[in-house]
């Protein structure tokens, strides 16, 4: 993921658990107003949008190649990677959440994992 995103977005890219036990960029991922992003493969990135309201404007970028409803309040939808700067734009923030923050604590409650702040190198440093 930290690839695909700038410097300009540096501070929506967050990591899980597992990243500092792995060492692994692998776990790292985009967090916007709207969902979690990560790269799922070379050209395609998943979603994890836990906003009802933003599945709309998501679905409209096209092209769209699998969407699945499941248990938890989420959806999950596999996009390319093409347009990944659309994404971005539907819900970017403009600094960082609040570390101890109550809307950072719900994300981790909804996603199931802990939300770690990235404090690494991004595409273009």
């Amino acid at each position: 993921m930290k690839n695909l995103v700038t410097k300009r977005y540096k501070h929506m890219l967050w990591k899980d658990e597992l990243y500092n036990l792995a060492k692994s960029t692998k776990h790292t991922f985009l967090l916007l107003k709207y969902a979690e992003v990560y790269r799922f493969s070379r050209n395609t990135l998943r979603l994890h949008i836990w906003n009802k309201k933003m599945l709309l404007p998501v679905r409209n970028l096209k092209p769209i190649l699998n969407e699945m409803d499941t248990d938890d309040p989420f959806t999950i939808i596999d996009v390319e990677s093409r347009i990944f700067p659309q994404i971005i734009q539907l819900g970017a923030f403009k600094r960082r959440p609040n570390l101890d923050g109550r809307w950072l604590k719900d994300k981790e409650r909804i996603l199931a994992h802990r939300i770690l702040p990235y404090r690494g190198k991004c595409k273009g440093e």
